[in-house]
C-alpha cells in the first residue's frame, strides 16, 4: 500500500469536519508559504507545517465557534481552517501572549 492510499484511507475514516479542516488547513497554509516574505524556502515550509497544525488544532474550537453563530455547518469548518492555516502562527503567538505573559517577549 502506497503512501497516498493510506493518506486517502485515514482522510475516508475521518469525521467530514476533520477532513474539511485538514484540507482547508494545507490551501491556507500553502498560500502563507508562497506569499511570505521570507528568502529561505525551509522557513516557508516551516511556517506552512505550523499553520496546517494549527488549523486542525485551533481550526475545529475557531470553526464549532463560527457554526454555533452561523449555522454554516461544514463551510464554518472550511473557513476557520483556511484561516488558521494561513495565519495559524500569529494565532498561536496572540494565544501565548494572552495565556503565558513574558513581559512582552515572545520566545518563538
Amino acid at each position: 500500500m502506497s503512501i497516498l492510499d493510506e493518506i486517502s484511507r485515514l482522510l475516508g475514516a475521518a469525521p467530514e469536519h476533520v477532513s474539511a479542516l485538514i484540507l482547508s488547513g494545507a490551501g491556507g497554509a500553502l498560500v502563507r508559504a508562497l506569499s511570505l516574505p521570507e528568502e529561505s524556502w525551509t522557513r516557508r515550509a516551516l511556517h506552512g507545517v505550523v499553520g496546517a497544525v494549527s488549523a486542525i488544532f485551533l481550526g475545529g474550537v475557531a470553526g464549532h465557534l463560527i457554526d454555533t453563530l452561523t449555522g454554516s455547518g461544514i463551510y464554518a469548518y472550511l473557513a476557520a481552517g483556511f484561516l488558521m492555516g494561513e495565519g495559524g502562527i500569529a494565532a498561536v503567538h496572540a494565544l501565548r501572549r494572552r495565556l503565558l505573559p513574558t513581559g512582552g517577549k515572545d520566545n518563538a
